[in-house]
């Protein structure tokens, strides 16, 4: 059996070194033609710069010649427009021109050639002409100082033209060899592929057979997990009438864990807002959150307190065989008045969250109660609070201050200076001393920041997931 696996080995090792050669020298075939191709477009594309170049040159003589005609024969100085526009831009297009031959290196005899025919056509026999225009208006327009600018812009124009067939034929040569270039490539990669191909057949059958096996079970995992975090995390949570709610989620590393939220209303007037942690990670774990966000869901829209609400799911939890797992949770029941809005919270085995009012230090709220799922009674102290305007509650899990070793500010300090904040300013500060320092975390962090806005109407936006 250890010789079949060696040879296996072997084969396998052999395989891939064979096809790791073609590889490579498909590769280098691919990279020399791919080379040529890009040396043959960067030669068409500073060839198709240079032509621009001497079209523009062309242009500038003839937009001088339209211009001087126009005046030649109306003796309207509006004509003269495009022939002073031409007498400035000329300086530019020479020089540029003169920068594409430098790149090309081609052709620099015959744009010299083309530069003195434009320059000379007009620095000299337009301001010639223009002269006779104004003592001589008769000679101006004479057949011979005609033919002569005419001889002069025909002259440029088959000095431009020359350059463009000249150019348009190497582009073609080019375009033939860059043709062919692809081609070879085409072959090439062709003639390496099936010999790569038919070495990989020998054991793409049993590699093929590991890795559709692991795409199933890697599918079905990813399935489980979507479909457990969506069973512990709401879509989205219901407004609060006169509140700003805000939430985040930050998933840690590894497997579903089991921090939860949710808020919903339970009266017309009265709504709730849970937290939670259940301890441990994967599929069980998940399983006991989804029970216990809809236990409590359950407990507070059928009008039980927060505190009743958490000794329901103490029960149930106890009544689980054989699932040993702790949770801890807050409970806040919230009602809202005009000016202020009467909350009710319980806490079990969890951190409690901190009211921030104005002109005073964030504190922790007085509330706190045994684990659930551990003892058959509990003790649960819940605290009964009256928020104003601007207040807020800030309620996380264990994950904001156990990211890592050392010492932990705590989320009093980090939410110091924060009273007046709206609520995802707040959420974001408990964000960031859950970060910190950066990198992975091994838990899952939930935040729930609720401030009471004092007008009794719905807040402007419904607070969604807030998994950022």
């Amino acid at each position: 059996m250890a010789r079949n696996r060696h040879g296996l080995r072997v084969r396998v090792a052999l395989t891939v070194t064979i096809g790791a050669l073609l590889v490579a020298v498909g590769l280098a075939l691919l990279l020399r033609n791919t080379l040529q191709l890009r040396t043959s477009a960067n030669a068409t594309i500073r060839g198709d710069a240079y032509l621009l170049r001497v079209v523009d040159l062309e242009r500038l003589a003839v937009d001088a010649e339209t211009g001087l005609r126009g005046d030649v024969i109306t003796r309207r100085k509006l004509f003269l427009s495009p022939l002073r526009l031409a007498d400035r831009e000329l300086p530019g297009a020479v020089g540029l021109l003169e920068r594409s031959v430098a790149k090309t290196g081609l052709y620099a005899s015959e744009t010299r050639h083309l530069i003195a025919a434009v320059d000379a056509y007009i620095h000299e026999y337009v301001p010639r002409v223009l002269a006779l225009v104004a003592h001589d208006p008769a000679a101006s327009r004479s057949f011979a100082t005609t033919l002569q600018g005419k001889q002069r812009l025909d002259t440029i124009r088959s000095q431009a033209a020359n350059l463009e067939r000249e150019l348009s034929t190497r582009d073609s040569i080019r375009q033939q060899r860059a043709h062919q270039i692809a081609n070879q490539s085409v072959t090439d990669a062709i003639g390496a592929l099936v010999l790569l191909t038919l070495l990989t057949g020998v054991t793409g059958g049993y590699l093929g057979h590991l890795a559709d096996t692991r795409e199933r079970a890697r599918r079905s995992s990813e399935q489980i997990a979507r479909t457990l975090q969506e069973s512990i995390l709401p879509e989205a949570i219901a407004e609060v009438a006169g509140c700003e709610l805000a939430t985040s989620f930050l998933p840690g590393a590894g497997p579903v864990s089991g921090d939860f939220y949710d808020g919903f209303a339970v009266s017309s007037d009265a709504w709730a807002l849970i937290i939670g942690d259940v301890c441990g990670k994967g599929a069980a774990a998940a399983a006991a959150t989804a029970m216990a966000r809809w236990t409590l869901r359950s407990s507070l829209e059928q009008g039980a307190a927060p505190e009743q609400a958490l000794r329901s799911l103490n029960s149930v939890m106890l009544g689980r065989q054989g699932d040993r797992r702790f949770i801890t949770a807050v409970c806040m029941t919230i009602r809202v008045g005009r000016s202020s809005a009467r909350v009710e919270i319980a806490a079990a085995g969890h951190p409690p969250p901190v009211l921030l009012r104005a002109g005073c230090d964030p504190e922790a709220v007085n509330a706190h109660g045994d684990l659930l799922g551990v003892f058959e009674t509990i003790r649960l102290s819940a605290a009964v609070l009256e928020l104003q305007t601007g207040d807020a509650l800030v309620a996380y899990t264990d994950g904001v201050t156990d990211q890592g070793p050392g010492q932990r500010e705590s989320p009093e300090r980090a939410l110091a200076g924060h009273a007046g904040s709206d609520a995802d300013t707040l959420v974001a500060a408990l964000e960031r001393l859950a970060q910190d320092p950066p990198g992975p975390h091994p838990d899952d962090i939930a935040i729930l920041a609720l401030r009471f806005l004092g007008s009794g109407e719905p807040a402007a936006r419904v607070a969604a997931e807030g998994a950022r």
